[in-house]
């Protein structure tokens, strides 16, 4: 059955996809393991959580940088020697960690690690919407999705099993990277489409966005609202009186509506429609805070609200990816994934603050208002834009 798998032709098409969707969870545990190991061992080197901070903000800065030079190297490059090497730079990375414990140096590791990882998103992204069935795209996302979200749970399962002190958890997370080459390697099948070779740069990657505007909003969304939540939802509930045991559950619960809401959603999405998904989508993102508001601090309403806020919020992403492949020529595709991976690492960083601002100017009931209009301006903008043609 295994060989049958690796050989038979009319099954290329499958082992490409697998091979895709394969890296992509591996490089998921590996980066859901190093954040917090990074945190923790950086914090435990200075006290200072600023520096822990800024350090995180290096990530999502690297994407920012890395993302419009990708699609010339897809280009240019094998696309699936650039995900292995990507892969093994990234594995060599953070071997580096305990051996150089250096602030500076730590800095300039997470950059550059952000850089080879943005390299494995953007062309694993690229690959899968490619090969993607038109009738069928959203829900192949859905899988990569909620693979992707369990690779990111691991991570964190990896880090409780092995703690962050001493070598384990730097070589776990090592070899979480490298088992990420194997699949690259022996499932063969059709390669990824190369973009045209002029398809690089910022320009590049804007005019590709034009052709997705409403998908690359929904990845700036995405970035805002994922990361707004994690990082402000936890001080949220603080404020509102909740002890720390019901502050993890609730970060749990949403982790959990993230990861088993993205098949049904993606299904759905393939049978109304991907922008007529989006907006309801937006809709139910712009309701559900202002009903946690309302909620306060009673858990048992709190629980399933919170599963279902983030589980819509993260469909951003899926239906968001699928809309975008539905609206760009192939050629073009992997400019574009670049640009909606660019305007996800934007909202990371604009949305996290914007939130906090109006948590502070309406403690702490402005977080949920500042959810709500965003996902609002979004849904206004969808309903009143015309239909785009598809490719």
């Amino acid at each position: 059955m295994v060989a049958s798998f690796l050989t038979d032709p009319a099954r290329a098409r499958s082992r490409s996809l697998a091979a895709a969707i394969l890296c992509a969870a591996l490089s998921g545990c590996g980066f859901g393991l190093l954040m917090p190991l990074v945190a923790l061992n950086l914090d435990a080197m200075t006290g200072s959580a600023i520096l822990v901070g800024t350090n995180a903000a290096a990530a999502a800065l690297s994407t920012m940088v890395a993302t419009p030079f990708i699609p010339g190297l897809l280009a240019r490059a094998n696309a699936r020697w650039a995900i292995i090497v990507s892969l093994l730079v990234t594995g060599l990375g953070i071997l580096a960690f305990p051996v150089f414990r250096d602030v500076t140096f730590w800095f300039l590791a997470r950059f550059g690690i952000g850089i080879a990882v943005t390299v494995v998103f953007v062309a694993s992204e690229t690959w899968i919407n490619q090969l993607a069935k038109p009738e069928k795209r959203a829900s192949l996302l859905a899988v990569y999705a909620t693979v992707l979200s369990a690779g990111f749970g691991s991570g964190g399962v990896v880090l409780a099993l092995l703690g962050s002190e001493g070598w384990a958890p730097w070589i776990a997370g090592a070899a979480i990277y490298f088992l990420g080459v194997i699949p690259i390697l022996i499932l063969k099948g059709p390669e990824i489409e190369r973009p045209h070779a002029h398809e690089t740069g910022l320009k590049s990657m804007l005019r590709a966005g034009m052709l997705a505007p409403a998908a690359m909003l929904a990845g700036l969304l995405f970035g805002g609202l994922e990361t707004g939540f994690f990082a402000l939802v936890p001080v949220y509930a603080e404020r509102l009186g909740m002890g720390v045991t019901a502050i993890g559950l609730l970060v749990t619960t949403g982790a959990l509506g993230a990861l088993c809401l993205q098949i049904p959603v993606g299904h759905m999405a393939d049978r109304i429609g991907r922008a007529r998904m989006l907006a309801l989508i937006a809709g139910a993102a712009a309701i559900i805070p202002l009903v946690m508001a309302a909620a306060g601090d009673r858990l048992t309403l709190m629980f399933p609200l919170v599963f279902l806020y983030v589980g819509a919020a993260s469909a951003f992403y899926t239906v968001g990816l699928a809309l975008m492949g539905e609206r760009v020529p192939p050629g073009t595709l992997a400019t574009a994934n670049a640009a909606f991976i660019f305007a996800y690492g934007l909202g990371s960083l604009v949305g996290p603050p914007v939130s906090g601002m109006a948590m502070d100017g309406f403690d702490p009931w402005g977080l949920m208002i500042a959810f709500s209009a965003i996902a609002a301006l979004y849904f206004i903008a969808l309903v009143r834009r015309p239909a785009a043609p598809r490719h």
